[in-house]
């Protein structure tokens, strides 16, 4: 492999992030459009972890269509900067409800947080590894050593990757990881600047593959699930004080939001007209995409919302081979299933 500068990438990789970020800004305004509010409602915000995309329909479709105000609420979705930034305001009340993963639960607890799951969306892990078939063939962990592995900065699968390259026999040493702005991860491995880039289901998969198209080129991608690593993806959180204080408040968020992703699901271009009422600019057919991917990751332990304890501890387990957690003994305390409603959302 030829030598490789951090340099040579991080410097145009600024430049490009700083323009894809004000862009992104200036094209959804900034902040989510509310809806009409009612006056006898509660105002909460909502993180969605970043822009807004396919597997938020859920709450767009619930706000629009009234679920949300039936159980006396007002949502305002607003996005986000990552899983980590996410548990962590979410933690210091900035929003009331957000969109994040066990594993940013788990970081955030450990320094002594108190966000906390309380219902899952991502039933199946849907991070992977992309690579361009025309310059890699991927097929197990192992293919992996000796290429530079692109992923988001606020991404805390990163935190799982030693442990899981260990347990597959790959020594974490033999894979370069580079940090990237999110905005940019999907072009620098269009583009040849990584060998490898970590992309997600009902999220970026379906831009690696818009971006490659355009390229003439084709993405593979290896699934992390298929190899070991069976913990869950992102889901509803909130921290230890809102549900103290106003445990119906969450049963209410919850019931609304498992209402609306019930609807996105049974009419996946229903839910896109929604969101692009109030997204203009996303792509129809990579938020078509997004939306349907969502509702396979939703299905996959036979519907429930309901977090399995044992699932949750694999988690920890792996951030602690991975040298992390150590000591950590509050795996109980990262969620809860005592608000997830019980039965299918009619």
């Amino acid at each position: 492999m030829a030598a490789f500068s951090r340099r040579a990438l991080f410097v145009p990789i600024l430049i490009v992030a700083a323009i894809a970020a004000l862009t992104l800004w200036s094209a959804f305004g900034g902040s989510t459009p509310k809806t009409v509010q009612q006056a006898d409602a509660r105002t909460v915000r909502f993180n969605m972890a970043w822009l807004p995309q396919g597997s938020m329909a859920g709450i767009f479709v619930a706000m629009d269509k009234g679920y949300f105000a039936e159980a006396g609420l007002n949502v305002e979705a607003v996005r986000g900067f990552g899983g980590i930034r996410t548990a962590n305001e979410l933690d210091q009340g900035m929003f009331e409800f957000a969109y994040i993963d066990p594993l940013s639960v788990a970081l955030n607890r450990s320094k002594g947080g108190a966000a906390k799951m309380i219902g899952g969306i991502n039933m199946r892990l849907p991070a992977g590894a992309c690579f361009v078939k025309e310059r890699h063939q991927i097929a197990k962990p192992a293919d992996l050593a000796g290429l530079r592995f692109g992923a988001g900065q606020s991404s805390a699968i990163q935190a799982l990757l030693p442990a899981w390259l260990n347990g597959n026999g790959v020594d974490p040493a033999r894979v370069e990881q580079i940090q990237l702005d999110p905005a940019i991860v999907v072009s620098s491995l269009v583009e040849g600047r990584i060998d490898a880039a970590e992309c997600w289901l009902g999220n970026s998969m379906a831009l690696f593959d818009k971006a490659a198209k355009a390229k003439g080129v084709t993405i593979g991608r290896l699934a992390y699930a298929d190899f070991g690593l069976d913990v869950y993806g992102s889901g509803f959180a909130t921290r230890d004080a809102l549900i103290e204080k106003d445990p119906e408040l969450v049963r209410a968020f919850l019931k609304g939001a498992y209402r609306g992703y019930a609807e996105a699901a049974r009419d996946p271009k229903g839910a896109l007209a929604i969101l692009r009422k109030y997204h203009p600019l996303l792509d129809e057919a990579v938020t078509e995409r997004q939306i349907r991917e969502t509702a396979t990751l939703m299905a996959a332990e036979g519907g429930s919302h309901r977090l399995n304890p044992e699932k949750v501890a694999r988690t920890v387990t792996y951030l602690q081979a991975s040298g992390q957690l150590q000591g950590f003994d509050a795996t109980a305390a990262l969620f809860t299933n005592a608000f997830v409603p019980m039965g299918k959302p009619r």
